[in-house]
């Protein structure tokens, strides 16, 4: 509480100015000043234009948060129509979240250079051909080479959506802007398992992409329209002298084979094979050198080291991949718990989820509006983890008592302390950074906590499947079902009542109260990182971009249409 009365408002010759004596930011900026709309930035609002691109890209969001989630309630359905085995159904939802978090920097640091419009219209030209791809898909290999030309738009268009934002909103009203974006991503994540279970249930599972193509259409429209933001201007070889190439190339590379080990490891191939090790300490090592290169020798570099300052920025950028791994690893193991343990529709099972990704959208909208109005996000970091750290310490809980008031609270929580999280670290990273980096400030966020969500199934699949199997061996059963555990539930569903189907229900149940045990571990810990090493900094910044607004262009388009109207 001492935290929010530090930030409010104090009379400063009549008028209201929000000071923050503690704060760690680098630079004082005064509140008073003007933005390019000639509005102050005490009480700025977006006019027409910006409006319209605010809600364009929340509209865009809603299908890259609808195409992560959609899938995870019909994989058996495709499984059982093209073929394929746990392990490659696995990879339909893995491969999207893996491309999609290796793609966001390089896509956002190339828009830096020629153009957020540019890089958007790319991103969303991306989606749409892979959506193509996978509507057309006779087996597993074709479908996987759609999502991962998905995961490449998905992750352009998610990223940038941020980014863009940080071009034309001042810092302090980003959060409570920034709530339409979210609730459009929540409302994705909402409707998406619901989705996918229906259709799994009563038509093809193709209905799943057929959904993508109508906003994919607008936003292909609308984008080049709408967006006229204009970068520095520069010669096309300065342009492409400016672009981090090598640094690019061998970031993406990396990370793709440090995130494809960690996802089969323990998995598909033991820890210890070369299968899993090679690319483990391949990517490893060249995170690690492009790393070095970034620092000591890119003459551009796309990693702005800038961004990890001190001690506080670094311990908002591992708060994010950490949400990220509980984020994603309750909308997946969530239907999956349901499905198996609960004997629930794929449908139901994404309704089940409705409690937690509702109070989602709820609290992070709420969360956005406090932030600016107090000028402060600590508060909101430490109560959204202490929420959620209580959270997770209940879902372990749910081997012992499964009943629904139960699970429902446990959701309700794990949903607000989310939502709260996601709002305040987001713009705590882009009040941390140095003035000028919000937007690189903004990209590196979203991919840390992307990285994680693409992680989090693995790690999550690699506790799961362990202690399945030991629970199994225990009981004298076949180990071979936690390999299979997604496809072996219609086997267990149909099994007579006995003492065979209760203990390997209760195999079900060890494995995930093991996942659920390993978030609980990574709650705890980012918990008291964040109550000892985030510090306050001031939200109040003169708006400062390279990329400016040409509302001029509108103006003159919509008077010539006007006048063409009248004739």
């Amino acid at each position: 509480m001492g935290d929010l009365q530090n930030g409010l408002p104090a009379l400063d010759g009549g008028s209201a100015v929000f000071k923050d004596p503690n704060a760690v930011q680098l630079t004082s900026n005064e509140t008073s000043s003007k933005t390019d709309e000639g509005t102050s930035e005490e009480t700025w609002s977006p006019s027409k234009h910006e409006k319209a691109i605010i809600y364009t890209l929340a509209f865009l969001n809603l299908i890259v948060s609808l195409d992560a989630t959609i899938i995870v309630t019909c994989l058996a359905a495709i499984v059982n129509d093209i073929g394929g085995t746990t392990t490659e159904a696995f990879w339909i939802g893995t491969s999207y979240l893996l491309v999609n978090a290796v793609s966001m920097p390089m896509i956002c640091s190339i828009s830096d250079v020629i153009g957020r419009p540019i890089c958007l219209t790319f991103s969303l030209a991306a989606f749409t051909v892979g959506t193509i791809i996978c509507c057309v898909a006779q087996n597993m290999t074709t479908l996987l080479v759609g999502r991962c030309v998905q995961g490449v738009g998905g992750g352009g268009i998610h990223a940038l959506s941020l980014v863009i934002q940080t071009d034309f909103i001042p810092l302090r009203w980003r959060p409570k802007w920034y709530a339409t974006t979210l609730g459009a991503w929540a409302l994705g994540l909402s409707l998406g398992p619901i989705m996918g279970g229906a259709i799994a249930e009563n038509t093809t599972w193709r209905w799943v992409f057929y959904l993508m193509f109508p906003i994919c259409g607008l936003g292909l429209v609308a984008v080049p329209y709408l967006l006229t933001l204009r970068p520095k201007k520069a010669s096309a070889q300065e342009k492409l002298s400016r672009i981090d190439w090598i640094g690019s190339l061998a970031f993406t590379g990396s990370t793709t084979a440090f995130l494809i080990a960690i996802s089969w490891g323990g998995t598909q191939h033991p820890w210890d094979s070369a299968a899993t090790l090679a690319p483990l300490i391949i990517g490893f090592l060249g995170i690690v050198g492009t790393t070095l290169y970034e620092i000591f020798l890119a003459k551009h570099p796309f990693l702005n080291k800038s961004l990890f300052h001190d001690i506080s920025s670094i311990a908002t950028y591992i708060a994010a991949g950490a949400q990220g791994i509980l984020l994603y690893g309750t909308i997946y193991y969530g239907p999956f718990y349901f499905m198996s343990v609960k004997e629930y529709s794929p449908m139901n099972s994404g309704v089940a989820l409705l409690p937690m990704l509702l109070p989602f959208a709820v609290f992070g909208a709420v969360t956005g509006r406090l932030v600016t109005h107090f000028n402060s996000f600590r508060w909101a970091i430490w109560g959204g983890w202490l929420v959620g750290t209580v959270a997770t310490a209940m879902f372990v809980a749910w081997r012992i008592n499964e009943s629904r008031p139960v699970w429902i609270i446990t959701l309700l929580i794990a949903g607000s302390s989310h939502g709260t999280i996601l709002t305040a670290q987001n713009f705590a990273s882009q009040a941390m950074c140095k003035d000028g980096n919000e937007g690189a400030a903004a990209a590196m966020y979203i991919f840390v906590r992307q990285f994680g969500m693409a992680i989090g199934v693995g790690i999550g699949s690699t506790a799961f499947q362990n202690v399945m199997k030991t629970q199994l061996g225990n009981y004298g059963l076949p180990t071979e079902i936690a390999e299979n555990a997604e496809a072996y539930m219609p086997t267990l569903h149909s099994m007579p009542e006995g003492q065979q189907r209760d203990e390997i229900f209760d195999a079900y149940k060890a494995g995930f109260q093991a996942v659920f045990a390993v978030w609980l571990a990574i709650s705890v810990l980012i918990l008291f990182a964040s109550l000892i090493f985030i510090k306050r900094a001031d939200m109040n910044r003169k708006l400062n971009s390279e990329h400016q607004l040409d509302s001029e262009r509108m103006t003159r388009h919509w008077g010539k249409r006007g006048a063409k109207n009248d004739v």
